[in-house]
Formats: C-alpha cells, structure tokens, sequence
C-alpha cells in the first residue's frame, strides 16, 4: 500500500510484544534551518537516524527525549507547564523537523521536552495524536500488527 509503513510485530508472540513494547518506529530527527514544509523539495537534514518512536494515542502532542534534544542542541523555543501521570512540571519545548523515511512525511515544530530515556523508556520520541492527525492507524491487537497509512 503506497504511503504505509507496518510498525508491528510478527511471529508467535507478536500481540505480547505489541501489548508491552506499542508501534514503534524508526524517526530521523534535528533542527535544519534551511528546509521548509512545503517549500523544500528535499527532506529536512537529520542531526541523527532511525531514533526510536513510540506511536502514541494516548498522548496529545509529539515529545522528545530531553537529553536527546540538548545533546542534537536544538533550540529552546519556549518553557511550559505539563500536566502528566507525575503531576505539572515545567518543561522546555525544542524546535524540531522529525522525519519518517518510509512514508516521505515530516512532523516539525515544536516538541516538549520529557525524560523518556531516564524513566526507562526504550524509545527517545513520541509521536502523539497531533502526528496521528495526519494518519490512519490499524491497531490489530490480536495479530499484533500494526498499519500506519498518510491520510
């Protein structure tokens, strides 16, 4: 299917895998000055590649990996309140193209702040329901796969 990626799992215990580890994919991500959407026929140059994403309905908005951020120094672009599962906190808000290869599409703007790797977490980005505007998601829970598809 043209503009599809499958970010599932197979095999034998591929709805367990899917039920513990969610759709994960392969992101690049950095700040280039120089790309705009729409404008700029090329994709945005990545700082770094095939960062792992977590697809994430159940969060609002897209996050990156604090430490991630400051280490590909992006730009702070604001600081804001958060509300999550540990409460309000303030974060910063980093300016970010993150590119997804497969399905030629970028999500750019900006990206709060969060300690994903930190808190345990096995993937650096989330793409939250402001990137799933842009898709539909198959979730086949008891097959364990997983189709997203450029709207």
């Amino acid at each position: 299917m043209k503009n599809s990626l499958e970010c599932g799992f197979s095999g034998p215990l591929a709805a367990h895998r899917l039920t513990g580890d969610g759709p994960t994919i392969g992101v690049d991500i950095g700040f280039d000055p120089t790309w705009r959407a729409g404008q700029t026929p090329r994709p945005p140059k990545a700082a770094d590649r095939d960062v792992p994403a977590l697809i994430d309905t159940g969060a609002t908005e897209c996050f990156i990996d604090s430490d991630l951020a400051t280490h590909l120094r992006l730009p702070v672009v604001n600081r804001r309140e958060l509300a999550g599962s540990l409460g309000r906190h303030e974060v910063d808000v980093y300016l970010a193209q993150i590119f997804i290869p497969p399905l030629l599409f970028t999500q750019h703007g900006g990206f709060a702040g969060a300690h994903l790797k930190r808190g345990g977490m096995p993937y650096q980005v989330l793409m939250g329901r402001t990137f799933l505007a842009h898709f539909t998601l198959v979730y086949a829970g008891k097959s364990g796969r997983v189709t997203l598809t450029l709207a």
